[in-house]
């Protein structure tokens, strides 16, 4: 099996890239906030779902995988990660219309502010029943993670109406706690 030498961070044109919905405030008089969490009752070409409790959990998961990372020698720069998958996945490319991407070389990627999931963090961190959940990866560590596990090749097996339902095991997901290669604060 060969491994992809980038990682792809895929973006809504109208937020621009490197965003994080994290850094935005869970209050209701947030319109950016609201728009993103009821969008999808709007846009048809809006696949993307997110429950009443999501930032809370996603708050709680992402202070787990800081704190993993960190326990792993990671020397994160940011509070809050970037997105992005190793190598590329039409399923996610494909799961809003007029979806960006960029693509990064992972030998640009620094190895202390860059970790891996398998797969997207937010299953990886909330379920057990898997050896690589609960567990955050590092860099150096992908082709063995890649070798004992392989990529995850289901990629449009997963229907978009219920995707939240089901394994969820499509991509390996890179973090980048910092500000990427190429980009200003």
């Amino acid at each position: 099996m060969r491994l992809p030498e980038f990682a792809t961070h895929y973006y809504l044109s109208e937020n621009g890239p490197f965003r994080s919905l994290s850094e935005l405030s869970a209050g209701s008089e947030d319109p950016v906030f609201l728009n993103l969490l009821t969008r999808h009752q709007r846009d048809p070409n809006y696949r993307r779902r997110y429950g009443r409790n999501y930032i809370e959990v996603r708050s709680k998961v992402e202070a787990r995988l800081r704190e993993l990372f960190i326990a792993r020698g990671g020397k994160p720069r940011r509070r809050h990660p970037f997105y992005l998958v190793l190598g590329e996945s039409p399923w996610f490319r494909d799961l809003n219309a007029n979806q960006n991407e960029l693509k990064i070389p992972l030998s640009q990627l620094d190895h202390e502010t860059t970790s891996l999931t398998y797969p997207d963090s937010f299953i990886a961190l909330s379920r057990d029943d898997k050896p690589y959940y609960n567990q955050v990866f590092l860099l150096s560590e992908m082709s063995e993670l890649v070798r004992r596990f392989g990529i995850p090749e289901n990629d449009h097996a997963v229907p978009y109406e219920r995707y939240w339902e089901t394994e969820f095991e499509l991509y390996i997901e890179v973090q980048l706690w910092d500000i990427p290669p190429g980009f200003k604060a």
